[in-house]
């Protein structure tokens, strides 16, 4: 997706959240803590998407959506930092990456689908971050995707960021873990690409190349 959207005004917050109060609620060791000190400048709770502020009901598990603003050091962002911040927010979240460019700043939108375990409810489930296209902070947004409940309003946030369409009759649920498979299975065709280019014997090449067809149809078989 390379166009923002326009949150409306009524769900505005615009509140700084101090990185200590994710770390409280999320845990985590000295790794994180230094990703978050090397790539993040401050974390913004821009917007709240509730039933008051966009006037749709709640359903499913989704009863509020937030936005959050990230203002990064640098130019990129670990997707474990984006997914620290999931664990310590309850409801899903939609962020705005920013970056300085020598134009002015940048943004792009990143979200990844969650919803709360099956298992202990107080407990979130994410899956994979998708990210859209970088796109100058002054570019024109488009209005929230049209729909009846907050968890359509969901669906077509995260669906604007997703490489690939719902298949007819699939759920949000079934399409994020189709993704997850997806995401997967092309890490495993890139790295027997990779085995492939560096094999020297040609029987090794040849039962390599015999993995790659099947991992390639397989990539298809889930794409299409």
């Amino acid at each position: 997706m390379s166009t923002l959207v326009a949150w409306p005004p009524a769900a505005e917050v615009d509140s700084r959240v101090p990185k200590d109060r994710l770390f409280r609620r999320a845990g985590g060791g000295k790794a994180i803590h230094a990703l978050y000190d090397a790539q993040v400048q401050r974390i913004d709770w821009a917007f709240k998407l509730f039933e008051r502020s966009v006037n749709l009901p709640p359903s499913g598990d989704v009863d509020e959506i937030e936005v959050f603003r990230l203002t990064l050091r640098g130019d990129r962002i670990d997707d474990r930092v984006l997914a620290h911040i999931d664990k310590a927010i309850p409801h899903p979240i939609l962020f705005e990456l920013v970056r300085r460019a020598p134009d002015g700043d940048e943004v792009m939108l990143a979200a990844a689908y969650k919803r709360r375990s099956e298992a202990d409810q107080s407990q979130v489930m994410t899956l994979e971050h998708w990210r859209g296209r970088w796109v100058a902070e002054t570019q024109a947004r488009a209005p929230l995707p049209q729909a009846a409940s907050l968890e359509g309003l969901y669906a077509g946030l995260l669906r604007s960021l997703w490489p690939h369409s719902p298949r007819g009759g699939e759920s949000l649920r079934a399409q994020a873990e189709r993704l997850s498979q997806i995401a997967t299975q092309g890490k495993a065709v890139e790295r027997l690409q990779v085995r492939l280019r560096r094999e020297g014997d040609f029987a090794r090449k040849t039962e390599i190349n015999r993995e790659l067809r099947v991992a390639q149809a397989a990539l298809k078989e889930l794409t299409e």
